[in-house]
This record gives C-alpha cells, structure tokens and sequence, in this order.
C-alpha cells in the first residue's frame, strides 16, 4: 500500500531534516519505505507523519537503488497502536501459507523488516542473539584478529628456519626532477551535487511539452486540511535533472511542498541539431485535502493525479 509521509530524522521540530517518501508494504510490525533522498543508518530512530499523527520508528536496514533514491526498512516502536491510519487485511500474526503445499511456514511478521536481499534466501534465519548488530561486529572483529595472530605464527616459523642477511644499499640523495614530481598539485573541490551540469558555450533552451518520464515524486500536503493551487516554472538541465525551480503562485507552505516534490523529478535529456540543451516547463501543482494532489502541465495538455 502507497501511502505519502513525512519523515525525520532526530527531532520533528527540526524541519532541515525532514524529507518526503512514501510506503511500498506496511504491517502493524512496520515497513518498507521508498522514495528516501538520504541514506538512513540501521539502528537509527525516526519519526513519520502520516496526517496530523506522528509515530517513532527503528531503522532495521536501508538499500541505496541510485543516488538519491534510497528504500529502507523500519520497525514500529508502539505496535499496539493503529498507526497508518487504515485498515490492513485479516493475516495470521505467526505464519504464511505456501500455496497448493497444503504446508504452513512459520516466517515471523518482522521478517518483511529484513532486506530483500536476504529476504530472497528461505533459508535465511540467525539466531536471535546474532541479530545484535554488536555481537555481528564483535565476532568480525574477532575472526580478523585470530587470523591476524594465526599469520604471525606461522611468518615467525618461516624466517626462524631459514636465517635471512639482506644487505640494502644505501639511498642516493632525490634529484630535482624526482622532487618535482613528489610536489602535490593543488586540490579543487567536487562540484555542489544542486550543479548538473557545466558547459564551455551557452547552451539553447527549450519549452518543454511533456510530463516527468524517469522519475515522478508527488508533493504531499504538510496539511490535509489545507488545499490550493501552486504555478512553478521549471528549469530542466541538460541531463534531465531538475536545475532550477521558480514560484510563480500559491500559498507558502503549499510552494515549498511544491518545490521539494518538483526537484527530485527527471526528464528525458533534450537536444537541438544533435548538441545539449536546456528545457524549461511549467506545471500546476493542485492540492486538494485529503492527501489529494493533481499535476497539471499545461505546455502538454497532460494531467496527473494522486490520492
């Protein structure tokens, strides 16, 4: 079930670190989310917005699908509590049926909490105190340092057996050219990941006609109470990214959902006479309560909505 929330991470009051996602599965046990802009850390707490209600949840793990586009796996920290705000479907809390095996597997609900990766494997179960991610990291630790001794023996019986006299000579001086070499070159900072692209000539711009064809995020409303209509001006870089966004009306808490939502979309990259070129688009963002949103591109005559 795809449900729109808000989600922090730290403090709800502080509003720098709260982003947009959405819901792929969810059970009274928790989720999986999708659509994250940053990287989540196991183990870390967060809170969700669903409406007006604000519910703790654990990180159990988080899957990078591409940069700036992260799915993560959380787990409810007050289960007994009705905290999506809909009514799930009637399944046996212990176990899943295999179809046409008349046999029951008995898979925990908090299985759906660990990563598909492993998930895929059937076979997969730790015990329970090898899901401590402390005890994971004290066995590693361990493995590395007994190997590490076990290497040290053995070395040691090697060269004990077989006396070794090497002479090295000694070092001439460095060179000038070989110092010039040596001299570290001057370091330039990566460019800010909000700059696409950078273009020796002036690159052409184009009215863009169509919808967001790699990827389409819908703003959610920060009240489902409030409703109005948002005009944003896009600027589409040469590499189908979002380059710049523009306000052309609406309400403020309304343009900043807007905004937020309209800067992770992506389009297809745009050329004149086979060279790059820039686009620019504008959209109507309708916000209509209820977690209701239509987008509207009038260049294109094209339309879409969302519950």
């Amino acid at each position: 079930m795809v449900l729109p929330l808000r989600v922090w991470v730290g403090e709800p009051a502080d509003d720098s670190a709260q982003q947009l996602a959405h819901t792929i599965d969810i059970s009274p046990a928790g989720g999986r989310l999708g659509g994250l802009r940053n990287e989540l850390l196991p183990g870390q707490m967060i809170t969700l917005q669903r409406g007006q209600q604000k519910t703790p949840f654990r990180v159990i793990w988080n899957n990078c699908l591409a940069p700036g586009e992260n799915q993560a796996g959380i787990e409810a920290l007050a289960q007994s509590e009705n905290i999506w705000g809909v009514e799930l479907p009637q399944t046996p809390a212990g176990s899943v049926s295999g179809e046409g095996s008349g046999v029951t597997n008995s898979i925990p609900v908090e299985d759906s909490l660990v990563s598909p990766a492993l998930r895929s494997n059937s076979a997969f179960r730790l015990p329970a105190i090898l899901q401590d991610r402390r005890v994971q990291w004290s066995l590693c630790l361990g493995l590395f340092v007994l190997g590490g001794l076990l290497s040290l023996v053995a070395y040691r019986d090697i060269f004990s057996a077989t006396a070794l006299a090497i002479h090295l000579p000694s070092p001439l001086p460095p060179t000038a050219a070989e110092l010039a070499k040596l001299t570290p070159k001057p370091w330039q900072a990566p460019l800010a990941d909000e700059v696409t692209t950078w273009h020796a000539a002036p690159v052409p711009r184009i009215n863009v006609a169509e919808a967001p064809t790699e990827h389409m995020v819908y703003p959610v409303s920060p009240n489902v109470g409030l409703s109005g209509k948002v005009d944003l001006n896009l600027v589409i870089a040469t590499d189908g990214r979002v380059k710049e966004v523009r306000a052309l009306s609406g309400k403020p808490p309304l343009v900043e959902a807007a905004e937020q939502a309209a800067r992770q979309w992506r389009y297809s990259p745009y050329a004149v006479k086979g060279q790059p070129a820039e686009g620019e688009a504008n959209v109507v963002v309708a916000f209509r309560g209820a977690d209701t949103v239509s987008l509207e591109f009038p260049s294109a005559g094209t339309q879409a909505s969302k519950n």
